[in-house]
């Protein structure tokens, strides 16, 4: 029968009786918090909070400082040829060099900060008194109340790298404590799984004895998954392999402290589980500041547990620091080298992830030309409970929509040429593809001890990241290589779709994201559209074997 779908403002909202939130009594939507919503730029915030002077002693800062390649030129040959190395052989030819290295570690220790760095790692984890800090960076660190008590410090200029430091360092994040991280899941019922796998044709992969065995799928989170309570009562109510022997939960003191669990980390172990129910699971959690992330995400690429990253993080990309955006690409340069897949969430609030008042602007790392954003549509299922139609996700009341536009640091990549936009001005474009995400129209979790429904395209992300599982599974069962980075491929199929024999995406050719319209072929709203799985399993099938990168 025809599913229907209750509507409401974007945030982690009470939808009838069934809540995706900690058992407590309800609150009005007014008052709970809009997790799409972005938060004041650092530059409005400092106007707006009484200023403290510098940070003192008491002001415990810990950075992340990015390590440069070897061979930076020869490492852009591989990327661009979508050949591979072993975590080895890049420790080796393209690592940070480990005498510099040391150099620098005795600098930051000279210079009255903690400072470690582990062999394979390209992350120098440093921390100490703001003081110091400031000192030895040559900079002003400031500390600052909001209005609401909150303080936090901040470093408005850049820092000055002393020698022994700037011979192998890129970038230095963590030099405020106010930018972060931020999830984009939006609220809490919904698709189940036998919906989601009927409605995006996973069901053919599944019958085929398809199952995300032999694959593991790590996730970068910075909110807390206190128990197994909640997605083992998910799996056991549909018939799901419990979590227990496939799924790891890293922590570390270095990472810093993640916040208190708000449904963001169930709601993508959930949606993988139901679609690669074998698949392991790797969680990395960190706090959501830039410095303690870039550890985790360096660590994650480090350990190479598994090769397909998802991620449901993302920030403002014109407000993201440059160290951070320097640190994380090169760690994401690193994954791709050693055959990782990639997929990232392209953000809630439309083309306006800075905010209403600020121009149209795009989620970083999504933006990033190695990796695959994915966005987000409003779906219909037909009487039959299966696929109908599709529209670009939109909210214009609540300012939400999927995530879509043109980056301000990176060039469009070459697999992107062919549908390069005007509007983009030679910059990389997002996102590639898209998945539901419409909170009205979103997928059925269990949080907090009680079902819901959520959305966003944190859940997009990582449906994504699921069927690829599947398809990896596949290649490997037919003697191929796996997905490795994903564009290529997709671009291919999307440019080559009337060849194929089905067409691998829904070209979703309706709905807008405040800013740009759905449209035939790829676009700003939801890339070349959602998939067809089994269709993109064959599509990829033909790709590989006819010489992809």
């Amino acid at each position: 029968m025809t599913r229907r779908w209750l509507g409401a403002a974007a945030g982690l909202l009470m939808v009838g009786t069934a809540a995706c939130a900690p058992a407590q009594p309800a609150k009005p939507a007014s008052a709970v918090k809009n997790l799409s919503s972005p938060t004041p730029r650092l530059a409005t915030a400092i106007e707006q909070a009484t200023r403290l002077g510098p940070s003192g002693a008491n002001t415990q800062v810990d950075l992340s400082l990015g390590l440069k390649v070897r061979q930076p030129d020869r490492l852009a040959r591989l990327l661009a040829s979508g050949q591979t190395v072993s975590p080895e052989t890049y420790a080796a030819e393209f690592g940070p060099d480990p005498a510099r290295v040391q150099a620098a570690l005795g600098a930051l220790t000279a210079g009255g900060l903690h400072a470690t760095w582990r062999p394979g790692s390209g992350v120098i984890a440093a921390g100490g008194p703001a003081a110091a800090a400031a000192a030895l960076f040559k900079i002003d660190i400031e500390s600052y109340r909001l209005a609401d008590g909150t303080t936090f410090y901040a470093a408005l200029d850049e820092p000055t790298l002393p020698a022994d430091i700037a011979a192998v360092v890129s970038g230095v994040s963590g030099l405020d404590s106010y930018r972060h991280e931020r999830t984009y899941a939006v609220r809490p019922g919904g698709l189940v799984p036998t919906d989601v796998l009927a409605f995006y044709n996973i069901k053919p992969l599944r019958d085929a004895g398809l199952d995300g065995s032999g694959i593991t799928i790590v996730l970068p989170e910075i909110d807390d998954l206190p128990n197994l309570t909640d997605i083992n009562n998910f799996a056991s109510k549909y018939g799901l392999p419990p979590y227990d022997a496939l799924l790891t939960i890293k922590r570390d003191p270095a990472w810093g402290t993640p916040e208190k669990a708000q449904g963001e980390t169930a709601l993508d172990l959930e949606i993988i589980h139901e679609v690669a129910p074998a698949a392991k699971i790797v969680v990395y959690l960190s706090a959501p500041d830039f410095g303690h992330a870039d550890r985790a995400f360096d660590q994650m690429v480090t350990d190479h547990l598994g090769s397909i990253i998802s991620e449901s993080l993302g920030s403002c990309e014109p407000e993201t620091p440059s160290g951070h955006r320097d640190i994380y690409a090169n760690t994401q340069d690193r994954s791709v080298a050693e055959g990782m897949s990639h997929f990232v969430a392209s953000g809630d609030s439309g083309a306006y992830t800075c905010g209403q008042d600020a121009p149209p602007a795009a989620s970083f790392p999504s933006t990033l030309p190695n990796v695959t954003a994915v966005g987000g549509t409003t779906v219909f299922e037909s009487v039959q409970g299966i696929y109908f139609k599709e529209a670009a996700w939109s909210g214009p009341i609540g300012g939400d929509g999927t995530g879509g536009g043109a980056s301000q640091f990176y060039t469009v990549p070459d697999y992107q040429k062919i549908v390069g936009q005007a509007a983009g001005h030679g910059f990389r474009q997002v996102p590639d593809v898209a998945a539901d995400a419409d909170p009205a129209t979103g997928f059925h979790i269990v949080f907090g001890g009680q079902e819901g429904q959520a959305g966003g395209t944190s859940a997009a992300a990582p449906l994504w990241a699921a069927t690829v599982a599947l398809i990896d599974q596949d290649l490997v069962r037919k003697g191929l290589r796996q997905v490795r980075f994903a564009n290529p491929a997709i671009y291919w199929m999307g440019a080559n779709a009337s060849r194929l024999p089905a067409n691998p995406f829904h070209d979703v050719k309706v709905g807008n994201n405040l800013a740009f319209d759905a449209t035939p072929g790829w676009d700003f709203t939801t890339g070349w559209g959602s998939m067809d799985a089994a269709a993109l399993d064959a599509g990829w099938i033909l790709y590989i074997k006819g010489g992809g990168a």
